[in-house]
């Protein structure tokens, strides 16, 4: 087992936000790189959270950069750092600017032939699984059910490693929290075979502050995905509970994905996702907070800049559909 190529490879999915980040310093063991993206993204018909749009166009586009550096230390030892904002529009009729960047990432971390350990504000064990299905443009809800399963976590501590000649993706983190009764831990793994198939297993647990006192949250999650030539398919399926003075509150999600990488750049989509709790986190008069079908089309024109039209059918009660064209430019 190379150990050492190993934690290089881990250390750079770590630090690259973008695969297209460019090394900007590169001196005496210590390389720095900037990345990030710039991408428009317009909502027709309804917005993409269900609700009716009024006018024309729900403007959600974002920019987001992202600074990586790494530092050799000795043969064995390594360094990392990586931070990342990001600046959305405000879609209004007043022309308002958005002058805020909101923070995502921020942590630091040591990489070596034991793997990776990071501390700072970071994704969780689990999302590693939730990523699994999460390649479309409304997809990603598996992970939004409590902070120990979700990503861009504060004060969290996570480790990662690659076993098994790379077959084997294993990480663990633990959420230290400043308040009392808010730790959380996670744990994942993912392993592929070689004919493509991939089988992921994850547990988070801990407390945290949804409601008042503390709650007490448990999530299980589960992936399989599969990938032959220009196909990929996966699915993941979630449930957990959070515990509060009232009872329990149960949930459970769903989601499958697809995609075909044609020729020339063209690029098909297809996910089904389905997120429910017995009292939503967000709003408890709404048992089920996700029910769609997505459509996306991508045409890549290199591999910087893409363009994409999704249609998200909205199976919730009383939601509109929403149609998104977007155009994006990474790097």
């Amino acid at each position: 087992m190379k150990m050492a190529a190993i934690a290089t490879a881990i250390t750079t999915t770590l630090v690259s936000g973008s695969a297209l980040a460019a090394e900007v310093y590169s001196s005496d063991g210590t390389s720095l790189n900037i990345g990030g993206r710039v991408e428009f993204r317009g909502d027709f018909l309804g917005e993409s959270s269900g609700a009716e749009l009024e006018g024309s166009m729900d403007n959600k586009s974002r920019f987001r950069v992202n600074v990586g550096g790494n530092t050799q230390i000795t043969n064995e030892l390594s360094g990392f750092g990586f931070y990342e904002a990001e600046q959305a529009v405000i879609s209004s009729g007043d022309n308002d600017p958005n002058t805020s960047f909101t923070q995502r990432y921020l942590y630091a971390g040591l990489s070596g032939n034991f793997g990776a350990v990071s501390f700072g504000r970071q994704d969780t064990a689990l999302v590693q699984l939730s990523q699994m299905s999460d390649i479309g443009t409304y997809t990603g809800a598996q992970k939004s059910f409590i902070d120990a399963g979700n990503e861009q976590i504060n004060n969290n501590i996570v480790y990662a490693g690659m076993f098994a000649g790379d077959a084997l993706s294993l990480k663990a983190n633990a959420i230290l929290s400043s308040q009392k009764d808010q730790n959380s831990y996670g744990l994942s793994g993912i392993y592929t075979l070689p004919m493509g198939l991939g089988i992921g297993l994850g547990y988070a647990a801990g407390d945290q502050w949804l409601f008042a006192p503390a709650a007490e949250t448990s999530q299980f999650m589960g992936g399989l995905n599969y990938t032959v030539g220009q196909f990929y398919v996966a699915g993941t399926y979630t449930q957990g509970k959070i515990k509060v003075s009232t009872g329990d509150v149960n949930f459970t999600g769903y989601e499958f994905a697809g995609q075909y990488k044609f020729d020339r750049g063209f690029v098909a989509q297809a996910a089904y996702g389905k997120q429910q709790a017995d009292e939503s986190p967000t709003n408890s008069s709404d048992e089920e907070f996700n029910n769609y079908v997505e459509l996306t089309g991508k045409y890549y024109f290199n591999s910087s800049i893409q363009s994409y039209l999704s249609y998200k059918y909205n199976m919730l009660k009383d939601a509109d559909n929403s149609l998104r064209l977007g155009l994006r430019y990474d790097f």
